[in-house]
């Protein structure tokens, strides 16, 4: 098995170029795509590219957690600024974004739709990020992994869209979540800025290349798949995030707001601290011997002491499966926690 080229199987661009072309009206070319193994990588290249060590990236608080660890690896700092859960997590005003900009500041980052929250950002809030990003000129980088997993009437909506060849925003995509891939490690930067791709392109040499068999693979893929998909898949997430929904309106004492995307939400248990909660869950507690594993959303927050009575819910499991845990949470709030039962 010989190595790929560093910047990604030929295919694999040209097709994954057709597919965002056929599906979202694009014109994006080959040429356009770097491939890197899974979206980590892609965000770890763009953090060294986009900012010096010590240098800022503005993220919207909470953010993916291993966010965090690609900065770190950079020697980046992530600045957050805080969204409301109230407004479902959407973006503050311009006012408060360009309040968290610095001198050091090189770039915003935000993943649409977004994990954790499920929050999928409107064409005005991309737009007034773009505005924000011409106006201090820095980068505007979308993480697009979950594009396609939108519900209700929310759109699925990529950046590049409302601004084509504009080189100060980058995209970067996965195939791990639409078709399944986690293990493939397949991901991609997508820009019309050719000195990020010269120098995402380094960075990818110095590593030498990305697996070689998924990469075939993920190009005969995207070229003879069935068109309906990805469209299946959604509204098989769809009907699990209704169903999740159902089971959580039957808890007392929470609060949550249906996801509009990705397979993800918060859900607020107040004056409960969620990461206590969630460990006695899995040390003390069972229901016909069954437990659930949750994440407390304080992991999420860059910001300290934020979000602690917020869990993490990821509805990725059968309908069914989805209504049991949800019961055991339920009995688990009504039940000392310490007990078995």
């Amino acid at each position: 098995i010989a190595y790929e080229a560093s910047r990604g199987n030929e295919a694999l661009c040209e097709n994954w170029a057709a597919y965002m072309n056929r599906s979202l009206h694009l014109a994006l070319s080959a040429d356009q795509f770097l491939i890197t193994i899974g979206a980590s990588e892609a965000l770890i290249f763009l953090f060294m590219i986009c900012a010096d060590p010590g240098d800022e990236v503005l993220v919207f608080d909470p953010s993916y957690a291993n966010y965090i660890s690609f900065a770190a690896t950079a020697g980046v700092t992530l600045r957050p600024v805080i969204c409301d859960p109230e407004d479902g997590f959407h973006l503050p005003s311009v006012a408060a974004i360009k309040q968290h900009i610095s001198p050091r500041t090189k770039a915003l980052l935000l993943c649409n739709p977004n994990n954790p929250t499920g929050t999928v950002y409107r064409s005005d809030e991309l737009k007034a990020l773009l505005n924000v990003a011409h106006e201090f000129g820095i980068f505007l980088i979308v993480d697009e992994t979950y594009r396609e997993f939108v519900y209700g009437d929310s759109q699925s909506l990529s950046v590049l869209s409302l601004a084509p060849g504009d080189p100060s925003v980058i995209v970067v995509d996965s195939l791990s979540k639409r078709f399944s891939l986690c293990g493939a490690r397949i991901g991609s930067i997508i820009t019309a800025n050719t000195e990020v791709l010269r120098l995402a392109n380094n960075l990818a040499q110095a590593r030498l290349a990305g697996p070689t068999i998924e990469q075939h693979a993920a190009a005969y893929m995207l070229k003879n798949m069935n068109p309906q998909f990805v469209e299946t898949a959604r509204l098989e997430y769809l009907r699990r995030r209704n169903a999740l929904c159902d089971a959580l309106a039957r808890v007392d004492g929470i609060s949550f707001r249906p996801p509009e995307g990705a397979f993800y939400t918060l859900v607020s248990i107040p004056g409960v601290d969620a990461e206590a909660f969630c460990t006695r869950l899995l040390a003390n507690f069972s229901h016909d011997g069954e437990t659930v594993f949750l994440a407390p959303a304080s992991g999420f927050y860059i910001t300290p002491n934020t979000g602690r009575s917020l869990i993490r819910i990821a509805f990725v499991l059968a309908e069914s499966e989805i209504t049991r845990a949800i019961h055991i949470v339920d009995r688990a709030l009504q039940t000392k926690i310490d007990q078995t039962e």
